[in-house]
């Protein structure tokens, strides 16, 4: 694993730290790493101790002889045997640094000896270049057993002399090149198994971590409302977690084509803004969007490089490009980028391809999130609209002089261009009026309010209705489209209800029923809202009692089944009169549910408007 980018290559690869036996520590714990001593120095009948750097000991000596033990159990004797092996400790660090460099055979000869002349030998124990502790290795086999000696040694640290050499006669001396060759090889599989201990537990805890920040990284997406905040929260996280200079996030812009970065982390703003990349015409992206993991070496070098100037000006070497893929769907691109030429292992490119595909995910799921949300949104608003559209509706059921009226009003969504409305007139005639304003759903709905407050407005200072639909067609002319129109029913009845004067402007005919004749109430002009000079007229007609009015819009007679066919003017007329006994306002719910009935299971897919008006 790479080191974050904050040394040079021309740097020592040896530090040493104060604290860098904490990594041993915590590899063994200071109990296994003491059991796992004491059993390397029963097996090699020797003395060791396992200091840090500085060499303050680590463990307890492990003594495997009684004269070893005689000396350090007295306080003295213990404090000379720490001593010397401080010494020697500090030596070694000291020889260590000065060769700047991680030795295949780490271990070397003192030419010292403790105060009880037994030979110290010494070894580093190194992980990743760097001296995290030392062992001391005591052989006992070369000590000095001169009996002037043993006895200074009695006197210094109170211990029977007599004892003392016993132990001394008892340790089997022995001398020569191959016991110093067997205690060197010894030392260095020590020294060997301690380092790589520390090398699998280290590689472990990065795993760990790692793994962590991956489902960190997801956690942060949990609930997230700013997805470019988190983004760039990522973009750090992943610089942290493969140990790189710099990361940028990119995503694609369907309708362009472009790369966009969305996020980045280390990389400055005038290379942020570089300039566009067009997925199109990178290769290094392009592959990375075929499934490929892209690993540049020389990023200011590489053909593929879009901007090289400002990779190299922004220190990038080498890098590795990702895709962000979910279930199939690549939505962009993770870069991550070196301050110097290096190789990411199998195992960093696994990682950078997990966390692209976990980000992937994250985006693709907070979009869906979004889109719910902002549907909700629209829903409530449609829902709001479609209440107060309702609320402009008149009740089922209307009764003036002799006439009584039913209705309905059914709009394909929630929301529709249709509508039918009562006006209480001075004089006590009565308004009436049946429209429909091309289009469905919410744009139909504002333009029917628009006509309908038009109507009102003027219907209850003027007389004529030729008039009035002249200044409603004006209105709906200077405030839409050329392509937006509406067609309008409107009647007045006369205070007794004998009279009904309208004015039809493009709409569907009402339909008079009298006994078996029908009458199709035609007279007025074309539709409002094409033509500022349109010209309309009005027609009159007496009621008698027993007359039968339906006014309706096309979404009636068009109507379709499954089969395309249109329920027609001739089963409208059909049912009207088939059901011409029942009230006002059953028979407009009656004529609706022969339309369902017609229809069947086929979606619905105009508004239907009916108003019934029955003279008694």
């Amino acid at each position: 694993m790479q080191p974050t980018d904050t040394t040079s290559s021309n740097e020592s690869t040896v530090r040493h730290e104060p604290d860098a036996s904490a990594e041993l520590v915590s590899a063994l714990g200071v109990d296994e790493l003491q059991r796992m001593q004491d059993t390397f120095a029963a097996l090699g009948q020797v003395t060791l101790w396992i200091c840090d750097p500085a060499g303050e000991p680590l463990t307890r000596p492990s003594c495997t002889t009684e004269f070893c033990r005689l000396l350090t159990a007295s306080p003295s004797g213990f404090a000379d045997c720490r001593e010397s092996v401080s010494r020697q400790a500090r030596n070694l660090a000291r020889a260590v640094g000065a060769t700047a460099q991680d030795t295949t055979e780490p271990t070397c000869r003192c030419d010292q000896q403790c105060p009880a002349g037994i030979a110290q030998y010494v070894a580093p124990v190194q992980l990743a270049g760097r001296h995290i502790a030392t062992i001391v290795l005591g052989d006992c086999s070369s000590a000095n057993a001169d009996r002037a000696r043993l006895r200074q040694l009695s006197r210094q640290h109170g211990i029977d002399e007599e004892r003392l050499v016993r132990a001394a006669e008892k340790m089997g001396l022995a001398a020569g090149d191959d016991r110093r060759d067997s205690v060197l090889r010894f030392l260095h599989l020590m020294a060997d198994r301690l380092a790589t201990i520390c090398r699998q537990h280290a590689h472990m805890t990065r795993r760990v971590r790692e793994l962590e920040a991956v489902h960190d990284l997801m956690a942060m997406f949990a609930g997230t409302e700013d997805l470019e905040e988190t983004l760039t929260a990522t973009a750090e996280r992943i610089c942290r977690v493969i140990e790189v200079k710099a990361c940028s996030v990119r995503l694609l812009a369907e309708e362009t084509g472009e790369l966009r970065i969305v996020a980045g982390y280390n990389l400055s703003q005038a290379y942020l803004d570089k300039g566009p990349v067009l997925l199109g015409e990178n290769p290094i992206d392009g592959a990375a969007f075929a499934g490929e993991t892209v690993y540049i070496r020389d990023v200011p070098n590489d053909p593929g490089t879009r901007y090289p100037r400002q990779a190299r000006a922004e220190g990038l070497v080498s890098g590795l490009c990702v895709p962000m893929t979910y279930r199939g769907k690549t939505i962009g691109v993770i870069r991550v980028y070196t301050g110097r030429e290096y190789e990411f292992s199998g195992f960093q490119r696994a990682l950078m391809r997990s966390i692209g595909s976990q980000v992937a995910a994250a985006i693709l799921i907070y979009r869906l999130h979004e889109d719910r949300l902002s549907a909700e949104r629209r829903q409530r608003h449609l829902r709001n609209a479609a209440a107060i559209q309702r609320r402009m509706i008149p009740g089922e059921h209307r009764v003036h002089a002799n006439i009584t009226f039913g209705g309905v009003y059914n709009p394909a969504f929630n929301v529709g261009g249709d509508f039918f409305d009562f006006i209480d007139l001075p004089g006590g005639s009565l308004g009436f009026c049946v429209a429909d304003v091309v289009g469905k759903g919410m744009s139909a709905a504002l333009m029917m309010a628009s006509v309908r407050a038009a109507l009102r407005a003027h219907a209850h200072s003027i007389y004529n209705l030729d008039e009035i639909v002249a200044l409603v067609n004006a209105h709906m002319y200077r405030d839409t489209l050329s392509s937006e129109f509406a067609t309008l029913f409107y009647g007045v009845f006369s205070h007794n209800g004998k009279h009904l004067t309208y004015c039809n402007a493009g709409h569907e005919p009402g339909l008079l029923f009298r006994g078996q004749r029908l009458l199709e109430l035609t007279t007025g002009g074309m539709v409002i809202g094409v033509s500022a000079k349109a010209v309309f007229s009005r027609g009159m007609v007496d009621l008698r009692p027993g007359d039968i009015l339906v006014a309706y819009t096309d979404g009636v007679t068009e109507a379709l089944d499954f089969n395309d066919q249109a329920f027609g003017s001739e089963r409208l007329i059909e049912s009207v009169r088939r059901h011409a006994e029942l009230d006002a306002v059953t028979l407009a719910k009656q004529l609706l549910w022969d339309v369902r009935r017609f229809v069947g299971l086929a979606p619905q897919t105009d508004d239907i408007t009916i108003v019934v008006a029955k003279v008694e």
